[in-house]
């Protein structure tokens, strides 16, 4: 199961204005949801169904309440709440928890947090984390670049030229997304978004002349912090003895992280332009997206002279 530890909120994610009160010794604690839980009945003293797996918001309403209780109920709710292994506690609006509460947190190693946003944005800012966090992933070895609004992943063996490739698609005013290594996460389980390595991101390597900075070189509108992965593009040495597709009415798809991506297997040698081919593959499969797939329709039109043609010949015979 994916999870990220309670820490993590506070090293990676600045947004959410976190800071840590008490419970140090949980920090290590695991997150595997992306929802959180408002605990105002289970303050009440309701825990059926209590969502303990989930952190822990205390808005303006859950903290008035701890506020107007009696020391006796709210030595009752340190007893009750405290029993479960919480993976951590936030108090928005930069709202102060009662000192029970730090207390129990401290002893049972709780993570207990506040933030100065408002319960609404924290809420909003930690799902969308979260939903990214424990998106499904993987990594792949090729080159991810946006052509006319569409991903396209090269993939092939090292050296096919891959990088080139897209070397001469960033000078044709394309974007860069990643070299040598994809990250590749699936969201809502149909859509693929791929990353560069925060590590290698806006670099290219290219065997002769060596690690460059697109960045630097072609300017920032020459890059992509990341895009969704709408076409899969194989590039392979020409084989003469492979019978390669002239047509393309019947579409390949290649399965990443459950999700099936259009796939095209494109042949390289000497003479072919690939960069103007990888630009035709992607407005071509855009003009597939609104409906229009060229192949099929010069086939139909194929077929449906030869019906006419029939038609004559048996109207013909008949007569």
């Amino acid at each position: 199961m994916s999870y990220i530890e309670a820490g993590q909120l506070l090293e990676k994610h600045a947004d959410l204005e976190l800071s840590l009160l008490a419970g140090r010794g949980g920090i290590g604690r695991h997150l595997v949801s992306i929802d959180v839980n408002r605990p105002g009945l289970a303050l009440a003293g309701f825990y059926r169904n209590f969502a303990q797996d989930r952190i822990q918001v205390f808005g303006r309403g859950e903290t008035a309440y701890l506020e107007d209780c009696t020391a006796a109920d709210r030595e009752r709710i340190i007893a009750e709440f405290f029993r479960y292994p919480h993976p951590g506690l936030i108090f928005t609006h930069g709202n102060e928890p009662p000192p029970e509460f730090i207390e129990a947190s401290e002893k049972t190693h709780t993570p207990l947090m506040k933030t100065k946003l408002s319960t609404h944005n924290f809420i909003v800012l930690f799902t969308q984390y979260m939903s990214e966090e424990l998106a499904p992933s993987t990594s792949l070895h090729g080159v991810l670049i946006d052509v006319f609004g569409v991903g396209i992943l090269l993939m092939g063996a090292s050296g096919i030229g891959k990088s080139e490739t897209a070397l001469e698609l960033v000078e044709r005013h394309h974007r860069l997304v990643a070299d040598d290594i994809v990250h590749i996460r699936c969201f809502g389980e149909t859509e693929l978004v791929g990353r560069a390595s925060e590590v290698i991101e806006h670099h290219m390597e290219l065997r002769g002349v060596g690690i460059i900075n697109v960045k630097d070189l072609f300017g920032v509108g020459a890059i992509l912090g990341r895009c969704k992965i709408d076409l899969v593009i194989r590039m392979e040495d020409w084989d003469q003895s492979k019978d390669y597709d002239r047509l393309g009415i019947e579409e390949e798809t290649v399965d990443i992280l459950g999700v099936q991506v259009p796939r095209i297997l494109l042949p390289v040698r000497p003479g072919r332009n690939v960069p103007i081919l990888i630009e035709t593959a992607a407005m071509n499969h855009r003009s597939k997206r609104m409906g229009y797939h060229a192949a099929r329709e010069l086939s139909n039109r194929i077929n449906e002279q030869i019906l006419q043609k029939n038609a004559r010949k048996a109207s013909q015979e008949s007569s």
